[in-house]
């Protein structure tokens, strides 16, 4: 595709990412992203032939650029979680989140996508608890504790957009600090033996 062309569809899917944002996931239409983008409707299926095909771009394109945002994440641990919540109120990040999270119910290779990325965003975790408490956490506990980290900033960021922090939780960035330390370290439960019949 010649540069002309991906320019263009670059600019349709920056435009859908947000209508996404700004109307959801029910008014994510063509006639509104062409509108958004300053192109006819034909120009956007031209390159995105249905409205899946949007959706997944839109999903490959936002885990394409968290990936690249976390390339940049400091490898302390409290430092990359203060980079993360920062991120996560910067361009409608949660917003455009949210209304990914409830287009993964429903299609097929948004929900693909989510699963590759929150694999991929543990990975991470894992990688900056291992770093930062290396005596700390054995193999084995190092990724459930990433399960409960990635699973405390992402229901955070319910709370987070929309300028909803201020009202709901005021304090939930340092107190998430104070957690996800703590979880870091903590000791977990061991495994529960299997109960086999003879």
């Amino acid at each position: 595709m010649s540069t002309k062309g991906e320019d263009r569809r670059e600019l349709i899917l920056r435009a859908a990412m947000r209508v996404l944002v700004r109307d959801g996931a029910h008014g994510l239409r063509m006639r509104a992203i062409a509108a958004e983008a300053g192109v006819g409707i034909s120009h956007v299926q031209y390159y995105y032939k249905t409205l899946d095909a949007v959706i997944e771009a839109v999903m490959a394109r936002y885990l394409q650029d968290w990936d690249v945002l976390m390339a940049g994440a400091p490898a302390n641990l409290a430092e990359a979680l203060d980079f993360l919540l920062e991120s996560q109120l910067e361009n409608g990040d949660c917003q455009l989140l949210w209304e990914l999270w409830a287009m993964s119910s429903r299609n097929e290779a948004a929900d693909a996508a989510l699963r590759t990325f929150y694999a991929g965003y543990t990975d991470r975790v894992c990688e900056l608890v291992r770093h930062n408490f290396p005596d700390a956490t054995c193999a084995n506990s190092t990724r459930e504790r990433a399960v409960l980290i990635v699973a405390l900033i992402e229901g955070l960021s319910i709370l987070r957009g929309n300028d909803r922090e201020t009202e709901l939780a005021p304090q939930a960035r340092r107190h998430a600090m104070t957690a996800v330390l703590a979880l870091a370290v903590l000791p977990l439960p061991a495994q529960p033996k299997s109960s086999k019949r003879p």
